[in-house]
């Protein structure tokens, strides 16, 4: 069973590992349906014109988009909503 600290730590090394996307922008981890992970701050904030959403399709596949680490059921209570 892991605790709150080796959490904490597991995301902050994957963070320190890759801080920032091959694009340039800053990563983030992000909580979504029971796992944690590491993307690109991208995925965020969403295109506005249409070449930046053409771009962001062709790109895709070379944003940061990594598993972190499983938060099992009982322990969802612990990660912030997201």
């Amino acid at each position: 069973m892991i605790d709150n600290y080796q959490y904490i730590d597991l995301i902050e090394s994957a963070n320190d590992r890759q801080p920032f996307c091959a694009c340039g922008r800053p990563t983030e981890p992000v909580y979504r349906d029971g796992v944690v992970w590491l993307e690109c701050s991208s995925f965020r904030q969403p295109p506005q014109s249409r070449l930046a959403r053409f771009a962001a399709a062709v790109t895709a596949l070379s944003h940061v988009h990594e598993r972190i680490v499983e938060i099992p059921a009982s322990d969802e209570a612990l990660a912030p909503a997201a």
